[in-house]
């Protein structure tokens, strides 16, 4: 008999899927086979993002309250919360370097939200001067952002103020065009 659940999140980083279900993290390799939990945590989890070393695992989790940002080393031990702003947090993605984490938070203003970095081994957070955005991409053409760009699909086909928008940055410039 197959076991079926309820997988959430997928994030792959080399030949390893990190995944959520039972609101916890678990990975598996990419070939398949057995599942190793990762966490064991009383809250829901969310948005994993493996670095791009495959080292560590960043991750949004309301454990204590709002959900806020924490890391966990991929071979094992315990969790580490980075951020306490008391406001919705979420992780977007590392740095190429695999030392911060991107996150999305609407803590300094309570219906948009800003992009954030991190440091993986804590500290303070640092905004990422790119105005309000909930999602962020750097390429060799640019950098990108994303605003209400959240994925309620009770919305589709939402055409209203809040719609989902994409800017882009070509220059590096800091000006950014929709």
């Amino acid at each position: 008999m197959k076991n079926h659940g309820y997988y959430r999140f997928p994030a792959v980083s080399g030949n390893t899927v990190v995944f959520v279900s039972e609101d916890d993290l678990w990975s598996v390799p990419l070939k398949g086979g057995t599942a190793l939990r990762l966490t064991a945590n009383t809250a829901a989890l969310s948005s994993p993002k493996v670095s791009p070393d495959g080292k560590w695992v960043a991750y949004s989790s309301a454990e204590e309250g709002y959900s806020e940002v924490y890391v966990k080393s991929m071979s094992g031990g315990e969790h580490k919360r980075l951020t306490f702003f008391g406001a919705r947090a979420n992780v977007l993605r590392w740095s190429d370097d695999s030392k911060f984490i991107y996150f999305a938070s609407n803590f300094s203003q309570p219906f948009d939200s800003s992009i954030y970095k991190i440091s993986r081994d804590g500290g303070g957070e640092e905004l990422v001067p790119v105005g309000h955005a909930n999602q962020i991409s750097f390429g060799e053409k640019g950098t990108v952002i994303a605003r209400h760009a959240g994925d309620p699909a009770r919305w589709k086909r939402y055409r209203g103020g809040t719609a989902g928008e994409i800017w882009i940055d070509e220059k590096g410039d800091g000006n950014f065009k929709q």
